[in-house]
């Protein structure tokens, strides 16, 4: 009987240890489930700022995009209205310069008329003085011519 009380006393131990192991397990599965749900609800919080994060971010490249695409077209558009300008400007060089070309061309002619007239004037000049002395010669010579015809 001592021996029947002795395993009796063992296995009542023994049941008492797995019980308290069974308790401790318990409370151990408890807060491991306490655990996984303060993770999982972590997780999903993560989740869902990284989710927020991703949408911020298409919504900044759009953003990059749209204003890269505008830069583009505005450089594009200085673009052809300088090249108008320079067009403008070219085309308004080459106008000045026909102007200054002409008026050069004008006052070139000018300057030959001018110094054409002055040669037509002096020869003209000459010519005068010229029939002026022969015109003198001719009236003394007609003067005289009377005088003889009168003396006569």
């Amino acid at each position: 009987m001592e021996g029947l009380r002795r395993e009796n006393k063992n296995l009542s131990d023994e049941i008492h240890d797995l019980t308290e192991q069974l308790g401790e397990g318990g409370r151990s599965v408890h807060e491991i489930d306490k655990n996984r749900r303060r993770l999982e609800m972590e997780k999903e919080e993560l989740q869902a700022a990284l989710e927020e994060a991703e949408s911020a971010l298409e919504q900044e490249e759009a953003k990059v995009q749209r204003a890269q695409l505008e830069m583009s077209q505005i450089r594009q558009e200085i673009d052809r209205r300088l090249a108008e300008k320079e067009e403008e400007f070219e085309a308004t060089r080459k106008n000045h310069q026909r102007v200054m070309e002409s008026q050069q061309a004008s006052l070139e002619a000018e300057a030959k008329g001018k110094a054409e007239a002055m040669r037509v004037k002096k020869k003209l000049e000459q010519d005068i003085n010229e029939l002026e002395v022969s015109l003198d010669g001719a009236n003394r010579a007609r003067a005289e011519q009377e005088k003889k015809k009168k003396k006569k």
